[in-house]
């Protein structure tokens, strides 16, 4: 089987980490599998890049408008000639033209993993739990809700893509029942939409010795540690870093409490009972800070269904968390943690003051229950079993 996969990215975020690892349980069962992103950040020979055109990403913008990305030259490369299967992850941020992914359905079968709500929008990657349909799409917050636009285009943008969606036939997979339902109320309802959820290297993410893992990170031994975790840190506006600020500005007078911030682009000076690292790609180390911490602290504003939780949890940590896309399909309170109402930071308070005066017995019972669920459910074995069957079964229809 040749499989072309198309995203944003090749390793970098968590649609890249589920395209990977799709990736090498391809090529483990003897499959050819070729990618093609706008950022190459491996050394993987067989991962070409779409070239990013700054001057028709400006003209895009200022037009609010897709049409000057040109990507019909994917369909004349020997990796597409050859695939059988076309399988297609994140393909906004102006660097991929949707007719070209019309053109390809109608040449090849086509899977598109939804891992936002770009799909089921004029633009948007999230409606922010926004309900609001308007002919057969979700509507955006704002036209400054990512990607941005320059102007209100959003009827022609919404008229283009609903014509698209009717003249082809796709194969989406959504990670989270949430983005299942909300997709079949859109117009895409007509498409077949498959549940497959995200899953995690369970070898890799993996309790260790708390007080190893903190000698090991150069972290406090006498602390309790709240740790937020997401790429780009602080700067990833998605991850509600302001609702966790105000968290801590509820706890500045508890120095027992340190706020580890991880995933930071830049260096950020450290504040009273804040800490800041940078982004760590490595998986076995991103194990070790879930290892070294108390709670896990998530204050996503817009999620579909985030690796952080199934890592975390993967690692026995508990967690506090807004009730945001799928995470309640995973974390139950009193279960795995506490899961708060959407943007409430009195919940988030209250819910990490239970997590913090638990005793001994009851965070290994935590634990215990975390791992297991994981394991049982959520590892990339069941996750890329599932692919491999939806492949076989559109080839074989």
């Amino acid at each position: 089987m040749n499989v072309l996969i198309i995203g944003t990215t090749d390793i970098l975020g968590g649609a890249a980490k589920v395209s990977w690892e799709i990736k090498k349980a391809l090529e483990q069962e003897g499959h050819s599998v070729n990618l093609f992103v706008a950022d190459k950040r491996s050394n993987e020979t067989n991962i070409r890049v779409i070239p990013r055109s700054k001057w028709r990403k400006v003209v895009g913008f200022l037009l609010a408008s897709e049409d000057f990305i040109s990507t019909d030259w994917l369909l004349q490369t020997p990796e597409f000639k050859r695939a059988d299967i076309v399988h297609c992850h994140n393909i906004h941020g102006r660097f991929f033209n949707l007719n070209t992914l019309a053109k390809m359905a109608k040449l090849k079968p086509v899977v598109w993993t939804l891992h936002d709500e770009w799909a089921i929008t004029p633009h948007c990657a999230y409606t922010l739990e926004g309900t609001a349909l308007k002919n057969g799409l979700y509507a955006c917050p704002s036209i400054d809700t990512n990607p941005r636009l320059l102007w209100d285009n959003t009827g022609v943008l919404t008229d283009k893509r609903i014509k698209l969606y009717e003249q082809i036939k796709l194969h989406l997979v959504t990670p989270s029942l949430w983005l299942k339902t909300r997709a079949e109320n859109t117009i895409l309802s007509k498409q077949d939409i498959r549940f497959i959820p995200n899953g995690i290297d369970t070898t890799v993410f993996t309790k260790t010795n708390k007080k190893l893992a903190r000698e090991k990170l150069n972290l406090p031994l006498n602390k309790k540690i709240v740790l937020f975790l997401a790429t780009a840190g602080k700067a990833n506006t998605w991850k509600g870093w302001t609702y966790t600020e105000e968290v801590i500005h509820q706890y500045q007078k508890r120095p027992e409490a340190l706020f580890l911030n991880v995933g930071n682009f830049v260096p950020e000076n450290p504040e009273p009972n804040v800490e800041y690292r940078l982004h760590v790609q490595n998986p076995a180390e991103l194990a070790l800070y879930y290892s070294a911490a108390d709670v896990l602290l998530f204050t996503s504003i817009a999620e579909n269904f985030p690796l952080v939780i199934l890592e975390a949890m993967s690692c026995g940590l508990p967690l506090v968390a807004f009730d945001v896309g799928g995470v309640k399909e995973v974390l139950e309170t009193g279960q795995n943690g506490v899961l708060c109402r959407y943007r409430n930071t009195k919940d988030l308070v209250a819910g990490l003051d239970k997590i913090l005066s638990l005793n001994e017995d009851e965070l290994g019972n935590i634990s215990k229950l975390s791992i297991s669920k994981i394991k049982s459910s959520y590892d990339t074995s069941h996750m890329t079993k599932k692919y491999l069957t939806l492949y076989k079964e559109i080839l074989n229809s």
